[in-house]
């Protein structure tokens, strides 16, 4: 079992977007009526290719993936300085997702990301991920602490 740090590539990506999906589809049954999208979830991730390229190309963007002969599964995260902080860097763990034979690794994913980040002098890192969900459970465990909540409202259409 292998887990790196990988640079960002349209190659990579193509790699990721079926684990992606798998995400996608798992966090619609988790998050249910908790989504502004609630039951209009059948519609298919699409990254903006060119806004994850800019990000790397900036040094904000970080990818850890889990690899056994293929890839099984990925962190991605963001960099960025707090707005009203400016001497705070952050961190955002974006997504993550293991298949399922690969759960076992999710700690130490965690582990490895947090440690790469505390090398990169990020002061926070903020997990976006539902109360219902199984990572939720880890990051408490870890130490993660509930802090705001985000509100959705759909405004319009697809």
């Amino acid at each position: 079992m292998k887990i790196e740090r990988e640079p960002f590539s349209h190659e990579l990506f193509e790699e990721l977007i079926p684990l992606a999906r798998k995400c996608w589809a798992e966090n619609t049954i988790v998050k249910a009526e908790s989504c502004a999208f609630y039951g209009e979830r059948d519609f298919e991730i699409e990254p903006d290719l060119e806004t994850y390229q800019r990000q790397s190309d900036l040094g904000n963007l970080v990818i850890f993936t889990l690899r056994e002969d293929s890839l099984k599964g990925y962190i991605v995260g963001f960099l960025y300085r707090s707005w009203h902080h400016k001497k705070i860097l952050c961190a955002n763990a974006d997504s993550i997702y293991l298949d399922p034979d690969y759960r076992s690794y999710a700690v130490v994913m965690i582990e490895r990301f947090e440690k790469e980040m505390r090398a990169m002098n990020v002061h926070i890192i903020g997990w976006p991920t539902p109360p219902e969900g199984s990572v939720y459970g880890l990051l408490k465990a870890k130490g993660y602490v509930l802090d705001d909540v985000v509100m959705e409202k759909r405004l319009c259409a697809l």
